[in-house]
């Protein structure tokens, strides 16, 4: 069963939607018979707007039908409803000359600058502040955990071996703990 998942997280990985469009064809049956199809769009939804993000880094200007090709899209017009998507999202800056047929990619026109930007980077700095001290205090109890320590040391569960004297060295008969 985790085979069809694993496959789709490493085509996911390779960043080539041919190869996770073939993925996706072959194990369809059982993504569908675990009700998670709904997902594995997303997710072929989601290689599509990383590699048009990707092309941004590359391109200053690209035909519509230039990008469908490159992104494995059906056609202009499924590339252009992805850009707007990400226009509108914030997660690209572009305009289309419709006319034309074209893609223009721009440059963030964010200059991190006013009191609201500064409010945000703060807001997310303290999140991550937060989630360090998590991380530190689950790291701390892990480590102080009786079953970890004795893991860790090698010890069996059925074991006398008392945990105060894990960290001190002795000699006994029988072992030698350190």
């Amino acid at each position: 069963m985790c085979g069809a998942y694993n496959d789709l997280s490493a085509a996911y990985s390779s960043n080539s939607s041919t190869e996770l469009q073939k993925l996706v064809a072959k194990h369809g049956d059982t993504f569908s018979r675990d009700t998670n199809m709904g997902l594995v769009k997303q997710v072929v939804s989601s290689m599509n707007r990383k590699n048009i993000q990707r092309l941004t880094k590359t391109f200053l200007t690209l035909s519509l039908a230039d990008m469908a090709s490159r992104v494995h899209l059906s056609g202009g017009r499924e590339a252009e409803e992805y850009v707007l998507h990400m226009i509108e999202d914030g997660d690209i800056f572009a305009t289309i000359d419709q006319t034309a047929g074209m893609v223009s990619f721009h440059d963030s026109p964010e200059t991190y600058s006013d009191d609201h930007m500064l409010a945000q980077v703060d807001s997310e700095i303290q999140k991550c502040m937060a989630l360090n001290k998590q991380v530190q205090q689950m790291d701390q109890d892990i480590a102080v955990n009786p079953q970890f320590v004795r893991k860790t040391l090698g010890l069996q569960a059925d074991e006398d071996a008392p945990l105060s004297l894990v960290g001190r060295s002795f000699r006994s008969e029988e072992a030698y703990v350190m």
